[in-house]
């Protein structure tokens, strides 16, 4: 049930990515600022970095966007990062399962 949840809210995080890029300018590419570095550091990271950095300067009033800091290279990444991290799992669980049918 969790690793559900979590490939559904990994789905949503990156279609809300897609979405809002659509208005958004990529900063990534030249990164003038310490802030932008910064996000661009965290977004190399991951997505979960990178949500943790934005709610951070949010927070002191440094207002920047998620998806300034996503083009479709890195999304795409994401996305291949974590079929990776649900097929090892899924493999884990798999073994787990054979494991426990054992006879006695």
């Amino acid at each position: 049930m969790t690793a559900t949840t979590t490939r559904i809210a990994s789905a949503l995080v990156l279609a809300a990515a897609f979405t809002a890029s659509a208005q958004a300018e990529y900063r990534c590419a030249t990164a003038p600022s310490w802030i932008d570095r910064s996000a661009c550091q965290a977004a190399d990271q991951g997505p979960d970095a990178l949500r943790r950095f934005v709610q951070n300067m949010n927070s002191i009033r440094i207002n920047i966007q998620f998806a300034d800091y996503v083009d479709e290279q890195r999304a795409n990444s994401w996305d291949a990062q974590r079929r990776k991290m649900a097929s090892q799992k899924d493999a884990v669980e798999d073994t787990q399962k054979v494991a426990s049918n054992a006879q006695r």
